[in-house]
């Protein structure tokens, strides 16, 4: 037994001895239209969008691949960054390479057909500017962006910071954290995730309907709620008279609705 596990081992180090990191940066201006969408997918790699006084969209694209030394510059090439401009904006699509084989890690490193790759995202953009961002495996950070957001990761945070318009933000295992200086009127508000807590901080005017629920945590608000349900784990009413829809859901996690320059 004891001979067997040392074998696996030296195949195991052999392996790894052979596999291969590489790493490329993409660094692109595109020309756009203010108020426009800007649309990226990604699979593996945190995101930061960041806004700037200028009509452009500038991509730093960061890109790593971990492969089979034989494999891993087929395996970059095949790491793709999509850009293609369209109706006065931009759509980034993320293309990955694919497994060789569909086998636990530890075999994939053995059998050298191991492919781990991932894409971080630096992107900056018009400060009036819809963005669209879905994610699977990283966090998702939007920073003094104006229009609509629409917010989508799997495992990792979301976090939205000094923006106004609306937003639609929904993850799994991740924590919700948005600061709304301005919130487009009438257009719906919807946080959600399974593991993490939920925490808005909104203009002390603004006028929504609130339906909150949590089943493991607690909800609180600083704003005068006129309310129709209230209870440890949900909220239902309405703030400066309703309007606005402010949905907000979560599992395991607690709710707060703070306002803009408290914490």
């Amino acid at each position: 037994m004891r001979k067997l596990l040392l074998t696996a081992m030296v195949f195991f180090v052999a392996a790894t001895a052979s596999a291969k990191t590489l790493k490329e940066t993409i660094d692109k201006t595109f020309d756009v239209k203010a108020g426009a969408d800007f649309v990226l997918t990604n699979v593996n790699g945190r995101i930061t969008v960041a806004s700037w006084d200028q009509p452009r969209v500038r991509v730093v694209a960061y890109k790593e691949v971990d492969a089979d030394r034989d494999e891993v510059e087929k395996a970059m090439r095949d790491l793709r960054v999509e850009m293609q401009p369209r109706d006065g904006g931009l759509v980034v699509t993320t293309h990955y390479p694919k497994e060789g084989r569909d086998f636990g890690s530890v075999f994939d490193w053995i059998l050298g057909d191991h492919i781990e790759a991932n894409v971080l995202y630096d992107i900056t953009v018009p400060r009036t500017m819809n963005v669209d961002v879905t994610n699977t495996n990283g966090a998702i950070i939007v920073t003094g962006v104006s229009g609509k957001h629409e917010l989508d990761t799997t495992n990792g945070k979301i976090e939205v910071k000094n923006c106004a318009g609306s937003l639609d933000a929904a993850t799994t295992n991740g924590g919700i954290v948005a600061e709304l200086t301005r919130v487009a009127k009438g257009e719906p508000l919807r946080f959600e995730t399974t593991n993490g807590r939920i925490e808005i901080a909104v203009p002390a005017d603004l006028a929504v309907d609130v339906d909150a629920g949590t089943t493991n945590g607690s909800i609180s608000t600083d704003l005068p709620i006129n309310t129709t349900r209230f209870s440890r784990n949900s909220l239902r009413g309405t703030i400066n008279g309703g309007g606005t829809s402010l949905r907000m859901r979560t599992t395991n996690g607690q709710i707060a609705i703070r306002t803009t320059g408290k914490s």
